[in-house]
């Protein structure tokens, strides 16, 4: 089930991921007849998780910050919503709706609740 009709360019981009991950040994190992549906989710997969993680890395508190908690925690919200924040205030943030509302539902009451 390796039939994915990958043009050159697309197989290039697919070893340049892996050779950016692993090395160019394990990297010659995906070619046009080796590659299959199933590899190509899973190449998305790892990137979209790891752009995901890089994006956010920063936002991660310190060790230090963990002996004081309470200070720590809304310094490390604070780096989050910076980080975060600016698409939102230029209106350039893209959404999936389904994930806008599933959660934009888990997260309302509890936020309307935390106000004074």
């Amino acid at each position: 089930m390796s039939n994915t009709n990958l043009t050159e360019e697309e197989v290039a981009a697919v070893q340049a991921i892996i050779t950016a991950f692993y090395n160019e040994r394990i990297a010659s190992r995906f070619h046009t007849g080796s590659i299959t549906p199933e590899t190509l989710e899973l190449i998305a997969q790892l990137i979209t998780e790891s752009d995901e993680c890089s994006r956010w890395i920063d936002a991660v508190p310190n060790p230090k910050d963990l002996l004081a908690p309470a200070n720590s925690i809304r310094k490390w919200a604070i780096r989050v919503i910076r980080a975060a924040g600016e698409p939102f205030v230029r209106g350039s943030v893209k959404l999936s709706l389904t994930c806008k509302m599933t959660r934009g539902l888990q997260f309302r009451s509890p936020l309307e609740a935390s106000l004074r």
